[in-house]
């Protein structure tokens, strides 16, 4: 966002960014590419924008959202009132191309769909947000489902599971925290050996680097306590794996017996339980795949994630993963 004293000032960046004073706008041709990057400098301030489009243009992939979230909406059977500026599929569209092209920053996404002509009738910011809002929570997860059943391969039989921090305030900010109050949410990364303030996010991802469940808990929760909260839907006889957090013997024959796959995680050398070679081969082959899902999400989130309430820090976090798949589609 464009931090200035002057409103008149910050009206005439923006002006100058939308191309109505200059006539340096973003032009997106019909069609398709094979990479391209769009950048712009706006005048008077050090602060460039650039846009990545690949494979399709920003209007095919937008047309693409849009439909899929307008069959989402006829086969849920909303109630859509008629004197609506905005559909309910048209405010789901805007929502995804912000987390997918501009970082879940609404204002900044208004400003440019607006200008692009995306919508019709686009609607205010704060009435954005409360439309948002008010889409059931039911609705993002049957897109998350949809996309994952287009990209996901039946006889998938490897999978891997891990979480990934999402800091929601600074360490030394966290005592006057409006959201995620609690110690609680005061978790600690093993791998950057650093302690954090926010939620973990609990996935599980298939070879191919599709997420097949997630799911959000308060920092401070074990990879063991997360993911017994995710629904573990997995094929009969498939391999789960991970890492070394996930060791507990108790746990692993427990799902083996009622969930009926194979938990494998990575075993230190003086663990009496150790995997057999050729399983051992494929863990050390497939594990770190997970890593470069959790890479390509976090590169989509802002360094901060601006939310008032819980319920949006969460959706943002959904809307990432969601653009995610839309990225690799």
């Amino acid at each position: 966002m464009i931090v200035c004293k002057s409103a008149v000032t910050r009206r005439r960046w923006m002006a100058d960014f939308l191309g109505f004073a200059e006539g340096n706008v973003f032009t997106f041709p019909m069609q398709k590419m094979k990479k391209m990057t769009f950048s712009y400098r706006m005048s008077g301030c050090e602060q460039y924008i650039s846009l990545q489009i690949r494979g399709e243009t920003m209007n095919e992939q937008a047309i693409t959202i849009f439909c899929i979230c307008d069959e989402i909406v006829k086969s849920y059977g909303l109630y859509e009132n008629s004197t609506c500026k905005m559909t309910t599929a048209e405010v789901m569209t805007f929502a995804i191309i912000s987390g997918l092209h501009y970082r879940a920053d609404y204002r900044t996404t208004r400003l440019i769909v607006s200008h692009l002509q995306y919508f019709p009738n686009i609607l205010s910011h704060s009435h954005l947000v409360r439309r948002i809002h008010a889409v059931p929570e039911q609705m993002w997860w049957m897109i998350f489902y949809v996309l994952k059943m287009y990209l996901r391969k039946s006889q998938e039989e490897y999978f891997i599971v891990d979480s990934f921090p999402v800091k929601a305030y600074e360490n030394h900010k966290s005592f006057r925290a409006k959201i995620f109050r609690g110690k609680e949410f005061h978790g600690y990364t093993a791998s950057k050996k650093q302690y954090f303030f926010g939620i973990k996010v609990h996935m599980i991802v298939d070879t191919n680097g599709i997420p097949i469940e997630f799911c959000f808990t308060p920092g401070s929760t074990s990879d063991i306590a997360g993911l017994k909260m995710l629904p573990c839907e997995l094929p009969k006889g498939s391999f789960l794996f991970a890492d070394r957090a996930y060791n507990a013997y108790f746990f692993e024959d427990d799902i083996k017996e009622m969930a009926e796959f194979i938990l494998v995680p990575r075993r230190k050398k003086n663990m009496t339980r150790q995997h057999p070679p050729s399983r051992e081969f494929i863990l050390n082959q497939t594990r770190n795949r997970i890593e470069t899902v959790f890479s390509a999400i976090i590169s989509k989130m802002p360094r901060h994630i601006r939310a008032r309430t819980e319920r949006g820090f969460y959706l943002k976090i959904t809307f990432f993963i969601i653009a995610y798949l839309f990225s690799i589609s």
